[in-house]
C-alpha cells in the first residue's frame, strides 16, 4: 500500500489534557481511516467562522445517516444519541450545560495528482461543561448532513456527593443494557460492540475501536461501539470518582473519510480536465 501522510487539526482553543487527547485520539481515527483508502491527506484548520467563504470546496451531502435497530441505536448519553441532528444536539447540551455550547469548525484538505484543495469550513464538534461533567459530540461534515457520529462524556464527583457504585452500576444495566464487572484495581469498564450484521456483544473491560481496518481489525466487523467506564474512591470504594461514557459510529465515519477524499478528488480531476494552460517555448 503506497505510504499516505494524513492529519487532522482542531481550529479551537486549548482544551484540558483529557479533552485533547480525546480529540487527538478521534484526529488519529479519521487520519488511519484516510489512510486505509489508500488516497489522500486531510489537514488544517480553517482560519475563518464556518460562515466565510474560504473559497474551497462545497461539500454536499450523499450520505444518509441510517440508524441502528439496536441496543446503541436507542442508547442516549443525557439525551444525546448517534444520529441525532446538530440542531437537536446543540439543544440538548444547551439545556444540559444552561450555557451556550461551544463550536469548533474544520477544513479538510486533500492532495491528490500533486494538486492540493480544501473544502469550506463546517462545523465539526460541540462541547460544554457543567461542574465537573463534560461532554463533547462529533458532528459529521456535510457530506454526511453534520448528524451526531460520537459523543463522548467524562465526570469526576466530590467525595461528599459521590453515587454509590451499586447504584450506578444498576442503572447502567437499565438505561443501557450494559453490565459493569467487579472492581478490579478500583475501576471497572465494559464496552458493548453493535456488529454490521446487527447484532451486539458485551466485553468486559473492552476497549474503543479505531474507524480504520488497517490499524484494527475489529473495524471490518463493527458498526459502533459504547464503553463505559468507572473508577472509585480509593479509600471509599462503594463511591464513584470518576465516570466516562463514549460512543461512538465507526462504520458511519468510514463512510464519510471516503466520500469526502472522493469529493475532493473529484474537484482537482475536474479543475485538470478544464486546464488550458500551455508551455512557453
Amino acid at each position: 500500500m503506497k505510504r499516505v501522510i494524513a492529519c487532522l487539526l482542531l481550529s479551537a482553543a486549548s482544551a484540558p489534557l483529557a479533552q485533547a487527547q480525546d480529540m487527538e485520539a478521534f484526529r488519529r481515527n479519521m487520519v488511519n481511516a484516510a489512510n486505509a483508502l489508500g488516497q489522500g491527506h486531510i489537514t488544517e484548520p480553517p482560519t475563518a467562522p464556518a460562515t466565510q467563504d474560504n473559497g474551497g470546496v462545497a461539500l454536499t451531502q450523499k450520505l444518509t445517516y441510517s440508524r441502528m435497530s439496536n441496543a446503541l441505536g436507542q442508547a442516549s448519553i443525557l439525551g444525546l444519541s448517534l444520529g441525532m441532528s446538530a440542531p437537536e444536539a446543540t439543544t440538548v447540551l444547551r439545556q444540559y450545560c444552561q450555557t451556550e455550547p461551544s463550536l469548533r469548525t474544520e477544513t479538510l484538505r486533500t492532495s491528490h495528482k500533486g494538486v492540493d484543495i480544501e473544502s469550506q469550513p463546517y462545523p465539526a464538534s460541540l462541547g460544554c461543561q457543567r461542574e465537573n461533567d463534560r461532554i463533547d459530540v462529533t458532528l459529521a461534515p456535510p457530506v454526511m448532513g453534520g448528524v451526531v457520529t460520537r459523543i463522548e462524556r467524562t465526570v469526576s464527583y466530590p467525595p461528599l456527593n459521590a453515587p454509590g457504585y451499586d447504584a450506578l452500576r444498576a442503572e447502567v444495566t437499565t438505561h443501557y443494557t450494559a453490565h459493569l464487572p467487579p472492581l478490579s484495581g478500583g475501576s471497572a469498564a465494559t464496552a458493548l460492540y453493535a456488529l454490521k450484521n446487527g447484532n451486539v456483544i458485551e466485553k468486559a473491560d473492552g476497549t474503543g475501536i479505531d474507524p480504520s481496518p488497517s490499524s484494527d481489525p475489529r473495524a471490518a466487523t463493527t458498526q459502533a461501539w459504547l464503553r463505559i467506564a468507572v473508577s472509585v474512591v480509593p479509600q471509599n470504594p462503594s463511591a464513584v470518582r470518576s465516570l466516562s461514557i463514549t460512543a461512538e459510529d465507526i462504520g458511519a465515519e468510514q463512510a464519510i473519510t471516503a466520500e469526502i477524499i472522493r469529493q475532493l478528488n473529484a474537484a482537482i480531476d475536474a479543475k485538470l480536465a478544464h486546464a488550458t494552460a500551455k508551455p512557453a517555448l
